[in-house]
């Protein structure tokens, strides 16, 4: 039969009260009696329920992070930078994923609400804000990590993806190229969206022309990239640079150049939004690219959502947004 805190209490030679008090950390105890009660703790092993902890004071010290998709490396790099932090003040991590789902991450939203988690940290699909404001309403701490959703009155921390696209356009004008082909990933996303308008607004601001056949929609998917390469190669003038906006359909399209026999850079240029180092190790020549900040936005996310929790009377939000590097590798060529 488990000990209870009455055990623990007639075994320290105090009350109920005091055992609680000091068990739990609350108002002033003479150290003696504190001595006391520990080792009474440690004789019985005695063990706190959790659940009537949390009910008592109405936290569970357990966060929630709720990623797109649970295999992405750029989101489980993230959900690690958190982890760390949130060990470091001895709080709980549930880590689920809503597979970019609008349903399951409205579901997974009322489960953890359900669970009374402390807060949550979300990389939303963007289909949910209602939701997502009704959890602010509740008093809920809410932070976007990644996909940032201005309507809602939540934290963002964020990599700035309008500047990623517009530093990856200006280093393709400066070496010369004006017939640039655009792979774009899943537009119906939030961070698609962004990156697709930021494509958009950074040829516009360079004179660029850009057509309905110099771009293409890879879904941000390997297969997309590769398909790319065939798409693009079987116009008459195929673009001399190919922009893509995420570093797993550029993988598709190094490996489609290769098996095609299109020279990088010499036959064409290839840059793109985000670099993994254990995959660009492994592919040659090393692409150009714009940085994420995976561990930046998870650690401070959760510091954020720290400070939320240590001081729920703040009103105003926070927008954060990481502001990315231009990395110039091998894949950049100039126009002869």
């Amino acid at each position: 039969m488990k000990p209870t805190i009455k055990d623990v209490s007639k075994r320290a030679g105090v009350s109920v009260g005091t055992a609680s008090k000091v068990i739990n950390r609350e108002g002033k105890v003479k150290p003696e009696l504190q001595e006391k009660v520990w080792k009474a703790v440690h004789e019985l092993n005695y063990h706190p329920n959790a659940v009537a902890r949390s009910l008592k004071s109405s936290t569970t010290n357990t966060l929630a992070v709720l990623l797109g998709d649970i295999t992405n490396p750029f989101q489980m790099t993230l959900a690690k930078a958190i982890e760390d932090v949130m060990n470091e003040h001895d709080y709980q991590l549930l880590i689920s994923s809503t597979k970019e789902n609008p349903e399951i991450e409205r579901k997974k939203l009322k489960m953890l609400y359900e669970k009374r988690v402390d807060g949550i940290i979300v990389c939303t699909t963007g289909k949910v804000n209602d939701e997502i404001r009704t959890l602010i309403d509740r008093q809920i701490p809410i932070v976007l990590v990644d996909r940032p959703v201005l309507s809602v009155p939540a934290d963002i921390v964020a990599d700035n993806n309008m500047l990623g696209m517009e530093l990856l356009t200006r280093h393709l004008v400066e070496l010369g190229h004006w017939r640039i082909g655009v792979v774009h990933g899943d537009i119906h996303t939030v961070h698609g969206k962004i990156r697709h308008d930021g494509i958009i607004s950074a040829f516009s601001a360079y004179g660029i022309p850009l057509s309905e056949e110099n771009q293409f929609y890879g879904n941000f998917q390997y297969i997309g990239g590769y398909e790319a390469v065939a798409y693009f190669f079987s116009q008459d003038e195929p673009p001399t640079a190919i922009l893509s906006v995420n570093n797993n359909m550029t993988a598709g399209i190094v490996m489609a150049c290769r098996e095609k026999g299109i020279r990088i850079p010499e036959d064409l240029t290839l840059v793109t939004f985000g670099q993994l180092e254990y995959q660009w190790n492994l592919i040659t020549p090393s692409v150009t690219y714009v940085s994420q900040s995976p561990l930046t936005i998870g650690r401070k996310a959760a510091e954020i959502i720290l400070r939320r929790l240590n001081d729920r009377d703040q009103n105003e939000v926070s927008h954060v947004f990481i502001k990315p590097e231009l990395f110039v590798r091998e894949s950049s060529g100039a126009i002869s």
